[in-house]
């Protein structure tokens, strides 16, 4: 009988390690989440050297930078799925911000342009602007709030320090400011979907679905299309809308554009599930609630999906 050596065993037991820690690690980076996109000014050329932070939201605080090369190009890998508040920025220029809410896996394209009203005249707006959105991403939302005030006071028209508010005030659930700053932000930048997205959003959260209807149409108008020109996003959350409307139909059509658009798309399973199974089709339900489990095992609904899954399925 032939004897394995101990070298030999070591060989044998490096190249498993080695193969363990290249799994993980593939599996680790096929998990995290990448934004990436251009940023240019207001003539469409590349800016180079601009910095987009990464501003997360989970309750810690934390920060991801990236820099646009000559092309305009920038791209950040290894994010974490949650909510960032996305910054670009440049001497001279910005600040422009973003909000996108990564799931596990997610590529997304964010791009940014420098146009007349994001122009620097005044580099305290641009520090009061960015310490407010850390203030933010950490929790410190009075923090927050008095740092766009600050920045409100040396540009009364800056649209993303009006956004920003907003966004923060919905968070808190101060709905009435919420809607008067998105209201002024859409009077900055009347082309700008974002501020009746968060409109919508407010709305919802108040239970009144009409207007939120309306605030998303208006929002999916701007982006160039009635279906959300495109935008998963925008289209899953007025499914929600009208899922919380009692338009479960229209709700599910929603759902359905959502997968469309983007298959990678989790939640959208469960959304999807909860209207077979409200028109009493439990096999296709059960398939939705698997999809979604498999998609996201530790999404914001799992527990109830497994509570159904073992209802339907007894």
């Amino acid at each position: 009988m032939r004897r394995v050596g101990s070298a030999a065993r070591l060989l044998q037991c490096s190249v498993l390690a080695l193969g363990l820690f290249y799994f993980i690690g593939s599996a680790a980076g096929q998990m995290a989440a990448m934004v990436s996109g251009t940023v240019t000014d207001k003539d469409g050329k590349p800016v180079e050297g601009a910095r987009i932070v990464f501003h997360f939201e989970g309750g810690i605080s934390r920060e991801f930078v990236a820099r646009s090369d000559k092309d305009g190009s920038y791209a950040q890998v290894g994010l974490q799925a949650g909510s960032y508040t996305v910054v670009a920025e440049k001497e001279g220029m910005g600040p422009k911000s973003a909000k996108v809410t990564l799931r596990l896996n997610d590529r997304l394209k964010v791009n940014f342009q420098f146009t007349p009203e994001t122009l620097k005249s005044d580099l305290g707006v641009a520090k009061a602007f960015q310490d407010g959105v850390a203030a933010s991403a950490a929790g410190r939302n009075d923090e927050a709030i008095a740092r766009f005030q600050e920045a409100l006071t040396l540009n009364p028209k800056c649209y993303d320090c009006l956004y920003n508010m907003g966004l923060v005030y919905t968070k808190t659930k101060d709905y009435d400011r919420a809607v008067t700053a998105f209201e002024a932000a859409a009077g900055v930048n009347p082309k700008a979907p974002d501020p009746f997205d968060g409109l919508a959003a407010v709305y919802n959260a108040q239970r009144k679905f009409d207007e939120a209807a309306r605030a998303g149409q208006t929002a999916a108008s701007l982006r160039g299309s009635g279906g959300g020109g495109g935008n998963a996003t925008a289209v899953f959350d007025q499914g929600l809308i009208l899922w919380n409307a009692g338009k479960i139909d229209e709700a599910k059509a929603k759902f359905e554009e959502t997968l469309q658009l983007d298959p990678s798309h989790g939640e959208v399973h469960y959304w999807l599930g909860m209207a077979k199974l409200n028109q009493g089709k439990l096999p296709e339900a059960v398939q939705e609630m698997e999809a979604y489990l498999q998609r996201e095992p530790g999404g914001r609904f799992a527990n109830e999906a497994k509570g159904l899954l073992t209802q339907i399925k007894k």
